[in-house]
Formats: C-alpha cells, sequence, structure tokens
C-alpha cells in the first residue's frame, strides 16, 4: 500500500457501541468496529466489524496494522448476492495471502441488498495473530482500509488472486470508544440508525498527524542525511584550526535537530500505539547513543589533544562511532518511509541525496588520506 491517509471517526449510538469511519473521498465504504464488554475485560476473545459500500467494487478489505507487512487483513469480494471474506496476512508490497488460521464467522445481514454490499463479521482470531497483536483498551489503535473498483470477483474462493488496490489508507481508531455491549450480532440493529456528521476532533486528529508525520521527516532526514555528514566534512575540505573549533558547536547543533525530530516522532508513536515497531526502537536508540556518547568521546579526545597535541582512542571511537550512527540513522530514515508509505518522489529524493553525500563523504576522505595528507575528523 502506497499512500497514507488518515479517515474520519464518529461513534454510533447503538446497543452495541460502534466506531465507524468513512475513507477519505470515499463516503460510499463504511467500516465499523465493536468490542464486547467482556472481551476489553478480560483482554481475550472475539472482535466485530462490519464492511459496508454502496458502490459496486472488485473487493475492498479491513485490515489491522500499520501497513501492510505482518497485518491482519480481510478481504471482502462478491458473487452474485452472496459476499466472501477471505482472512489474509499482509507480507510487504505484495499481495496478501490467505491466513488458514485465521478463525472468523458471516454473521447475519450479510449479502447484497439492492446493490449495497455488507459484510458482517466475528473475528476469533484478531487479538494476536502471525505478525501483531491487537489492544482492545487502545485509544489509538492503528487498523488499514483498501479498496479496488470494478466488476465483482465472482468467486467464492477465500485465495482468489486479487490484483492491487486503486486506493488505500490508515485509520486510528478508539478501541476504547468502539467498546460496549455484548451481542452476538452487533450490526443487527445498525440499519435502523442514521449515522452522524463526522466528529470535527477526529478531523483534527488527523490534520496533526499528517503534520508530525512532515515534521519528524523532514528534521530527522535534515539531521542525518545532510547536517552530521555534512559538519563532518568540513573537517577534511578545510583542515584548519577554525573548522575544529566550529566542529563541536556544529554538530551540537545537528544534535539539537535530531532531538526535535525525535521528540515528534516519540509523539505520533504514541498517539498511533507504534513503539513495538522497528522504525521508532531505533531511533531511540541512535538519538541517546549520540547524546551520550558522542559528546562525551569529543570532549575526552579535546582533553587528550590540549595534554598531547595527538590523536588518542577517543577521537577514532568518536569517529568511526559517529560514522556508524550516521549509516544507522539513514537506514532507519529509510524504515521511516516504509511505515508511513511515503510518497515514491520523497523516497527517491532522500535516496538520492544520501547517496551523493556518502559518495562524496569516502572521495574526501580518501583523498585526505593519501601521502602528504592530514585526516581530521
Amino acid at each position: 500500500m502506497a499512500r497514507h491517509a488518515f479517515a474520519w471517526l464518529w461513534a454510533v449510538p447503538v446497543l452495541a457501541q460502534l466506531q465507524s469511519f468513512h475513507p477519505p473521498g470515499h463516503d460510499e465504504i463504511t467500516y465499523s468496529i465493536n468490542v464486547p464488554e467482556k472481551t476489553a475485560q478480560s483482554g481475550s476473545g472475539s472482535i466485530y466489524f462490519q464492511m459496508n459500500s454502496t458502490r459496486q467494487v472488485q473487493w475492498f478489505a479491513l485490515g489491522q496494522g500499520t501497513g501492510m507487512a505482518g497485518a491482519n487483513i480481510f478481504v471482502t469480494s462478491t458473487s452474485g448476492n452472496n459476499v466472501t471474506v477471505s482472512p489474509r496476512s499482509g507480507i510487504a508490497e505484495v499481495e496478501p495471502s490467505y491466513n488458514k488460521d485465521a478463525r472468523i464467522t458471516i454473521l447475519n445481514g450479510s449479502g447484497v441488498h439492492d446493490g449495497v454490499i455488507t459484510a458482517n463479521i466475528r473475528c476469533d482470531t484478531c487479538l494476536k495473530w502471525d505478525g501483531g497483536t491487537e489492544n482492545v483498551n487502545s485509544s489509538s489503535s492503528p487498523w488499514i482500509w483498501a479498496v479496488k473498483f470494478g466488476d465483482s470477483l465472482e468467486s467464492t474462493s477465500v485465495s482468489e488472486t486479487i490484483t492491487q488496490h486503486d486506493d488505500q489508507g490508515v485509520v486510528s481508531i478508539d478501541m476504547k470508544k468502539a467498546t460496549g455491549g455484548s451481542s452476538e450480532n452487533p450490526f443487527a440493529q445498525l440499519a435502523q440508525v442514521s449515522v452522524s456528521s463526522a466528529d470535527p476532533s477526529s478531523s483534527s486528529f488527523a490534520d496533526m498527524i499528517n503534520q508530525k508525520q512532515t515534521a519528524h521527516a523532514v528534521l530527522m532526514i535534515l539531521a542525518f542525511v545532510v547536517m552530521f555528514p555534512g559538519f563532518a566534512l568540513g573537517l577534511h575540505l578545510f583542515p584548519a584550526k577554525w573548522t575544529v573549533n566550529l566542529h563541536g558547536p556544529s554538530q551540537l547543533f545537528a544534535l539539537a535537530v535530531a532531538i526535535a525530530g525525535l521528540g515528534v516522532g516519540v509523539s505520533m508513536a504514541r498517539d498511533l500505539s507504534l513503539f513495538h515497531h522497528h522504525h521508532p526502537i531505533i531511533g531511540m536508540v541512535v538519538v541517546a547513543c549520540l547524546v551520550v556518547f558522542q559528546p562525551a568521546m569529543g570532549v575526552l579526545q579535546h582533553r587528550f589533544f590540549r595534554r598531547t597535541g595527538g590523536k588518542g582512542i577517543f577521537a577514532y571511537t568518536h569517529r568511526w562511532f559517529g560514522r556508524l550512527l550516521i549509516i544507522l540513522g539513514i537506514i532507519n530514515a529509510g524504515l521511516g518511509f516504509q511505515l508511513a508509505h511515503g510518497p515514491l518522489g520523497a523516497v527517491i529524493a532522500a535516496s538520492v541525496v544520501a547517496v551523493v553525500i556518502a559518495l562524496g563523504y569516502v572521495a574526501v576522505v580518501w583523498l585526505g588520506q593519501r601521502p602528504g595528507k592530514r585526516s581530521r575528523g
């Protein structure tokens, strides 16, 4: 799935509490989720969700997760007046494969009625699956959706081949607001209730997440792809006392940018419950090492130089550990684009800049280490 978007949410006031949303730009599609009280209290059991479309689709899907990789996905298609729900496992950027271990039940009310596609589903394996878990007490549980328009698949096979979606996105669901009731079919009365307008606060949440995502990406790419390696190159390009004196303050400024980017990222990870993902974990470790280890090594080398006039183990540790952290930071930027399904143009632009700076860095360092040259960074 290639594009990242958030949907508007609202609560539907029926006997069983629901959280429902339309994907942005697709008012004809509605997804609704319910967590029974018993499931919320025990942390185990079934959850319910409904997939509804008033427009003909080839297939449409709802899934648990932040992206394709590791997601627990349910693809709904039609054959005549019947619906087929195929549980599938997300595998990176290829079409999801049928998950034979999933246990779901298609409930009454499902089918195609007057052109309206409805799938009412009870899922008994949606709290833990191969690839992730669901926290039914989370106020910001990440779910994904996708749709492929076109003629019906006209197949009842749960392993039917499907083609790439026409649109997709991510939504944050407040599972607490989706909790309530003990009905064996919480959607039985849904058709009798008129759905309210979208909650403006949820739209604001989506805007806030998009702003945080952009700010986080810009700050981290600026720090790890441009500033850290660029300021380090200054020691090689302009080997003089003034560049050495500027090296510490300039890298501290880059570190401040990285810390600001980390702060925005941590806030976003908290909003979307992403702390289990490798991208925020690597990011926190890298920035923590930059904050604690790198300045300490730099200060110790500075003191060593003032006493001896030469380089000690601190200089080489500072240099090579810094290079390693920059490389990890750039790799983690790629993981961040993957997690957020960033636009291809942004991924290409960041990659090109990283490659150019990396090649320039290697060339400058190599030239600086030729006989008669002195390396400083």
